[in-house]
């Protein structure tokens, strides 16, 4: 006669079974069409830890197999390697090292310890428990070539041992820049050996824990992103520091990357025979752009250096020529002159108006990048170009910025110097070097009043621009406004 517990666990395992697989089912469905990773885990329980479990507690349930026999052995031995490889998946799920879709974030080394816990814990139960395996001679016999083991890797035990500490002490994590001695570059691993880094020369090194253990380790973005840059540059003792200052602080402001605060410093550090040494200290959150920033300060303040007159001197000499003019930017009056006859725009000016301009207008030189006109600053001078490309370029909120205008040769900009209290409303950014002669606003304003068909021409260009930006505004006579 069948008794009661039996009828209830023969249904239990009739009932519960196809419900178990078509819940386990649903579940694998669903995660993948959301792309989770839990879909392989429930996968592989309905499909590989059930049918042995299953069997298992038939054989033992309802025919009475006992547990000590070679099948029971075998299945049981089965079901726990399945439960090694399911625990696994889900350490992979929840743990795994540099994942896309992960749960939680831990150290490599960690995350390997983890899995060979639960390798080395389950095959341990399966010696111990199922096979009834004596574990107590097994670890004597560790124990007794554990002293040869230490000694032929004691390097490896080194490493481990300090990628432990590492896990610990979590001086770096990965993400972070770090210097080790003279080597600096991107965390990109931590393991149970060696930690990776990547360099700014895109290079992957690998160093030893060991040796990570010996060495002073810098991290560059522990606590705070903010990274200090320092570079010095030579100047006459010619120049005025104040106008050094301004002119180094303005172009690391223009620099994308360099942040306002903490505000960029200017000082001046070394007084030598020939020159004095300045220090520029700027601040950057993104140490990987290190390089394209301290590229791009250096280049903008080539032209910046230019276009102030500023001398840089040759500190092995004692002498250097301090009126040298390169021909692309001579900025003495009879070439300024010629240059202003020879432009249509003034045919209708005289020679002593020319003569005036002249005097207050000087060439200068833009590098690719630079900004002749900002948005919301009033333009500095009245431009023509001579050379190079420049393109206008209009904010559009948190839209990309809409092109305006390409400018090239005989083209101008500068416009708001002709409207009292106006700021520009468009940018100007420098494509290819660019050349321009810059014509000083209180000069061009003097010849819009003396020459009145000069001042039509002058509102009919700034009209035209207006037009080009969109603005509606009714725009009185450049005369006028003068007035």
């Amino acid at each position: 006669m069948i008794d009661r517990n039996t009828v209830i666990q023969g249904l239990a395992v009739i009932l519960g079974l196809p419900l178990i697989t078509i819940v386990l089912g649903e579940l694998t469905e669903r995660c993948k069409r959301s792309k989770n990773p839990l879909a392989k885990v429930f996968s592989a329980v309905r499909n590989l830890l059930l049918p042995p479990l299953v069997v298992w507690f038939i054989l033992r349930q309802f025919f009475g197999v006992p547990e000590t026999a070679i099948a029971m052995r075998v299945i049981g031995s089965l079901y726990w390697l399945v439960s090694i490889y399911i625990l696994l998946l889900l350490l992979n799920t929840f743990l795994e090292f540099n994942r896309k879709y992960r749960y939680i974030d831990i150290p490599n080394l960690l995350f390997q310890f983890l899995r060979a816990l639960v390798v080395i814990g389950i095959l341990a139960y399966v010696l111990g428990e199922v096979w009834q395996v004596d574990l107590t001679k097994i670890v004597g016999a560790l124990g007794i070539g554990s002293v040869a083991i230490a000694i032929s890797l004691q390097n490896t035990l080194s490493n481990l041992v300090s990628g432990f500490l590492l896990i610990v002490e979590n001086p770096f994590k990965v993400g972070d820049w770090i210097k080790v001695g003279e080597m600096e570059g991107e965390v990109l691993e931590i393991n149970w050996r060696a930690v990776r880094i990547k360099t700014l020369d895109r290079d992957v090194v690998i160093i030893p824990n060991g040796n990570l253990g010996q060495e002073n380790i810098c991290n560059y973005t522990l606590f705070d992103n903010l990274h200090a840059v320092r570079l010095r540059i030579p100047f006459s003792y010619e120049d005025r520091p104040d106008l050094i200052n301004q002119t180094l602080q303005q172009v690391a402001l223009t620099v994308d990357g360099i942040e306002t605060k903490p505000f960029p410093e200017v000082v001046p550090k070394v007084f030598n025979n020939t020159h004095i040494e300045y220090e520029v200290v700027f601040f950057i959150t993104h140490y990987s752009q290190l390089e394209r920033i301290e590229d791009e300060f250096w280049n903008r303040t080539y032209y910046a250096i230019r276009r102030a007159g500023f001398r840089i001197p040759f500190a092995d000499k004692l002498e250097y020529k301090l009126d040298f003019i390169s021909p692309n930017t001579d900025n003495s009056s009879d070439n300024i002159t010629r240059v202003l006859r020879s432009l249509t725009l003034f045919n209708r000016l005289d020679s002593a108006t020319i003569e005036h301009l002249a005097q207050h207008t000087k060439v200068e030189i833009f590098g690719a990048g630079e900004q002749i006109v900002r948005v919301g600053q009033s333009d500095r001078a009245f431009y023509i170009l001579l050379s190079g490309q420049v393109i206008l370029l209009k904010e559009n909120g948190q839209a990309p910025n809409q092109e305006i205008a390409r400018l090239s040769e005989g083209d101008f900009l500068g416009e708001t110097v002709f409207l009292a209290n106006s700021s520009s409303t468009i940018s100007a950014i420098v494509i290819n070097t660019a050349t321009a002669i810059a014509i000083a606003p209180e000069a061009i304003n003097y010849a819009v009043g003396q020459f009145p068909q000069f001042a039509i021409e002058i509102s009919q260009f700034i009209d035209e621009r207006k037009k080009l930006i969109g603005v509606v505004k009714a725009i009185e006579p450049a005369a006028n406004n003068k007035q």
